[in-house]
């Protein structure tokens, strides 16, 4: 990153103070984290049977050029 984007003027960040922040405050509350939880399993059970269906697809494919392929070099 050049020094001429970080000392554009246009662009100014508040300096965050100690005051201003609670630091006892958590950042999401416990209904919104079993509701990331959930979306999380929720997430990996369908990443699941996308790559169990691929894989299952794989094996079909790959023993229809098997199958194909010992035809024919056979004759």
């Amino acid at each position: 990153m050049s020094t001429v984007t970080l000392n554009r003027p246009e662009v100014e960040l508040p300096t965050p103070s100690p005051s201003s922040a609670n630091t006892n405050e958590p950042f999401f509350s416990p209904q919104e984290i079993r509701q990331f939880d959930s979306d999380d399993a929720e997430a990996g059970r369908r990443i699941g049977k996308i790559l169990t269906s691929l894989f299952i697809y794989t094996l079909i494919a790959m023993s229809v050029v098997i199958l194909w392929t010992l035809r024919t070099v056979g004759h």
